[in-house]
């Protein structure tokens, strides 16, 4: 679903920071509902988990800017290339860190899955890429691949060391409210604030609830025992499937035979990872 909305912002002229402001304080208020109430309370700075949600709310904004930029620059396949191809870094620290099983099959698993990322995100021949811009800002989709695996780690982390026990979603709904501030302060000081459409609050809307649920499912799956190394694979091949099948049938994109072996490929990835 951000995929898809991210994807339909230009074209109802709507600034990527306006929403994605207005997407997090709708993320606070999602989060809220599903807790029955606002976490909000002076305790928070004293719980283990505070200095994890203010450290993810500041790059949250940083880095949800940087992918909206990076695809501005350098177009939206290889942005989501690099964005998807962050899975090996949560996989890697489950392996390496948190005694995770490394079977043949995952290892397998995990080649297929880079493999059909790529296979999935390569552009027809009709799609040409500012060659001038690619050169100019190569560095834009490596500081979103290490971006969104630092997130991806830092939730992992967060869970598997016991800091957000039985507080999944005040975790998440604080720092998606301090994610807000932040972006807000910098809208107020630097003018942004007064040039806020009423259309961009809308899209905010529709970007923040499925948004919250985008980052509170994996942490609630984290709770509930999955693999960090089976987790966040599963979910980034998933969201790359199902945007390209999505792509395929409403936005009418033409998939060449090397994607289509791609979404084959996820196919098997999937089943492999789940087995």
């Amino acid at each position: 679903m951000l995929a898809i909305e991210f994807r339909l912002l230009p074209r109802f002229g709507i600034t990527n920071l306006h929403a994605i402001v207005a997407n997090y304080f709708t993320c606070f208020i999602v989060g809220s509902i599903v807790n029955g109430g606002s976490p909000l309370n002076a305790g928070i700075v004293d719980t283990e988990w505070f200095i994890y949600a203010l450290f993810l709310s500041l790059t949250f904004i940083i880095f949800f800017n940087v992918n909206a930029y990076s695809t501005q620059k350098v177009g939206m396949i290889i942005t989501g290339v690099f964005q998807k191809l962050s899975l090996l870094f949560p996989v890697l620290a489950g392996w390496m860190i948190f005694g995770e099983t490394a079977t043949m099959l995952k290892i397998i698993a995990i080649i297929l899955a880079v493999i059909s990322i790529i296979l999935i995100n390569i552009p027809s021949k009709s799609n040409n890429e500012n060659q001038a811009d690619l050169k100019k800002y190569w560095w834009l989709p490596l500081v979103v691949f290490f971006g969104s695996g630092l997130i991806e780690v830092t939730l992992f982390y967060t869970e598997q060391t016991g800091k957000v026990v039985d507080a999944g979603v005040d975790f998440v709904t604080i720092l998606f409210f301090m994610a807000g501030c932040i972006g807000l302060v910098f809208m107020i000081l630097t003018g942004r604030i007064l040039k806020v459409k009423p259309k961009e609050i809308l899209a905010g809307i529709l970007i923040g609830i499925p948004n919250f649920f985008t980052i509170y499912l994996l942490i609630r799956g984290l709770e509930l025992g999955w693999d960090g190394s089976v987790l966040f694979p599963l979910n980034n091949i998933g969201v790359i499937f199902f945007t390209a099948i999505v792509g395929m049938f409403f936005f009418k994109e033409k998939l060449s035979n090397l994607n289509r072996i791609g979404l084959l490929l996820a196919f098997l990835v999937v089943y492999l990872i789940s087995a």
